[in-house]
């Protein structure tokens, strides 16, 4: 029975030396104050599944109440509608600068993985990463080739 028992002590000190070192991991790497965490402020005051949509939805228009929340946040901002964590850019330069360092991100749909799958990697126009008029415009520039037009008889 000594024998069962014997080890316990050790392997008890090893669980719960690894939990803290994990735990201490987690905590180095999450740190607020990292070069990498460069996030625009939130706005206060999400409810856990609509997030901002009650405030939005209150006694003032909804354009009142987000130039309200650029003053107290900044020109630049995020908030939850939803589910979804929205960026708010009210400045002018601001957005200017961003839509054109970022334009590429901004003009594609967000991948899927039900498009990658069902659109045999996003082969398929409706699903594919771009919108429908960057598809289009080589299907209509092959379509309307010279050597690809047959004269009619």
């Amino acid at each position: 029975m000594d024998s069962i028992f014997s080890g316990a002590p050790a392997s008890i000190f090893a669980f719960v030396f690894s939990l803290c070192s994990l735990l201490w991991i987690l905590k180095v790497s999450r740190r607020k104050g990292s070069k990498h965490d460069q996030t625009p402020p939130e706005a206060a005051g999400a409810w856990p599944v609509i997030g901002h949509l009650h405030l939005l939805s209150g006694p003032h228009m909804p354009h009142v109440t987000i130039a309200s929340m650029a003053d107290k946040y900044g020109p630049i901002f995020t908030m939850k509608l939803g589910l979804h964590k929205v960026l708010v850019m009210s400045d002018r330069n601001v957005a200017k600068e961003c839509l054109n360092t970022n334009d590429m991100v901004f003009s594609s749909r967000p991948n899927a993985t039900a498009a990658e799958v069902m659109g045999y990697n996003y082969a398929m126009f409706g699903l594919g990463p771009y919108g429908v008029r960057t598809v289009l415009a080589p299907c209509a520039q092959d379509s309307c080739a010279s050597d690809s037009v047959q004269p009619s008889p």
